[in-house]
């Protein structure tokens, strides 16, 4: 195999094995850092823009080299509610600022751990740095003219998303 082939990335795809990654990388932030399960619902997979709704999101740009994205976590105040206490005790008031503090530090586990699963199957994908907005109720619209896949979380009766947005040459 010749070094240009062996350096080629693989093209990014929507379905199965991201959804698959995304799970884990959930499963993980949420099992080692507040000890609660979590259950993967249905994904779906669509093009062009979405609004995105919650409290608080963690929002991600990765670039690849024909293909740009993002990845955000959309979490309700009711999620951070419920976990947060876990981690930082019962009397601790959650605000918005450490509700924003905690999605950081979760898109900051959840991202870390798909860049890595990605990178080493050969995808070659830089990361940004994550951003947190907050915002109870609003929307968030990704404009864009690719694809999207749109994956549900449950945590104790609340539902959280991840969305993963593409625009350049996909699969």
């Amino acid at each position: 195999m010749t070094a240009a082939l062996a350096s080629k990335p693989l093209a990014l795809s929507l379905g199965d094995q991201l959804a698959q990654d995304f799970t884990f990388a959930v499963s993980e932030a949420f099992g080692k850092t507040f000890d609660v399960p979590v259950k993967a619902g249905r994904y779906v997979i669509g093009e062009g823009s979405v609004s995105l709704t919650g409290d608080v999101y963690g929002v991600v740009g990765f670039i690849q080299e024909k293909l740009e994205g993002t990845l955000t976590a959309c979490f309700n105040i009711t999620v951070m509610n419920k976990i947060l206490p876990r981690l930082l005790g019962d009397g601790i008031e959650i605000t918005q600022d450490v509700a924003m503090d905690a999605v950081g530090e979760i898109t900051n586990m959840i991202f870390g751990q798909i860049k890595t699963a990605l990178n080493q199957r050969g995808h070659h994908l830089r990361f940004g740095m994550p951003s947190v907005i907050l915002g109870g109720g609003h929307f968030i619209s990704q404009m864009h003219e690719g694809r999207y896949m749109l994956m549900h979380f449950e945590l104790e009766g609340s539902v959280f998303q991840i969305h993963v947005a593409l625009h350049g040459s996909m699969k």
